[in-house]
């Protein structure tokens, strides 16, 4: 399932639709945050990196910066596209992106049965944080 990534600053109709989705589908332990919440999130240090198949966005992870680091958060795939490597693309483009705009990414809370991906990725966990080094 090839999934691109997009930064999205300002959702289209569809694209809220599509968050709404992923947050009933993964609102415990995925984007917790309501689209209501998303909608202020998205300012000028926040936004949404979102990964698309055939125009539909079917993963998500939020995104803050603060100086060279860009702290990832609410990481959720929609669930009749889980197990197809989504999450897996969406880090390896992340990465390159991180690495084209000289930021490190940072994610705090990730859950320790996807801590051997990060790692197999080259993120590096450092004080209860993992992070990739795009800065390098």
């Amino acid at each position: 399932m090839p999934v691109k990534l997009e930064v999205i600053t300002v959702p289209t109709d569809a694209d809220w639709q599509d968050l709404e989705k992923i947050h009933q589908d993964t609102a415990s332990h995925g984007l917790t945050m309501p689209c209501s919440e998303l909608q202020s999130w998205l300012t000028s240090q926040h936004w949404v990196f979102a990964g698309r198949f055939n125009d539909r966005i079917i993963g998500v992870m939020l995104a803050e910066q603060q100086q060279q680091m860009v702290y990832l958060s609410n990481a959720a795939v929609r669930s009749i596209t889980q197990r197809r490597g989504v999450m897996h693309q969406m880090l390896h483009f992340m990465q390159r992106w991180a690495q084209e705009q000289h930021v490190d990414l940072v994610i705090a809370d990730c859950p320790e049965a996807l801590t051997p991906a990060l790692a197999a990725r080259n993120f590096q966990h450092i004080s209860n944080q993992w992070v990739f080094f795009g800065t390098k």
